[in-house]
């Protein structure tokens, strides 16, 4: 095994205190789709999930949190558009670091226990 060549692969989410999932790598990737296609339809199409799939994924993280994600502007003739509230990029900001620190404190201790110098 070469440690340049090697790395540790690392999941996560965050529970409530019934173990149902706040938020995780799916949610993350509907908020970041939603943001970045500019609607809730785009983002469902564009990752191959239903529509109220995906907008219920949506519902069950604001019921969990108590938080609102998105602010939903009806159509007109070029259709509505949805964007991410200052709750849901703050959401977003905080995971994606939590992820970060995560993965590098993981692939440490992974080197230091395969690789002991």
């Amino acid at each position: 095994m070469d440690k340049d060549t090697i790395t540790l692969r690392t999941k996560t989410w965050i529970v409530d205190e019934n173990k149902d999932t706040l938020f995780g790598a799916g949610q993350l990737k509907i908020l970041e789709t939603i943001e970045r296609t500019g609607s809730i339809s785009a983002a469902a199409k564009e990752m191959k999930m239903g529509y109220r799939s995906m907008w219920g994924r949506i519902r069950k993280v604001e019921q969990r949190t108590g938080k609102s994600l998105l602010i939903r502007h009806k159509g007109g003739s070029d259709g509505g558009r949805s964007e991410l509230t200052e709750d849901a990029k703050l959401m977003v900001s905080r995971f994606k670091a939590l992820q970060q620190r995560i993965d590098d404190a993981a692939q440490d201790i992974f080197h230091a226990i395969y690789f002991p110098e």
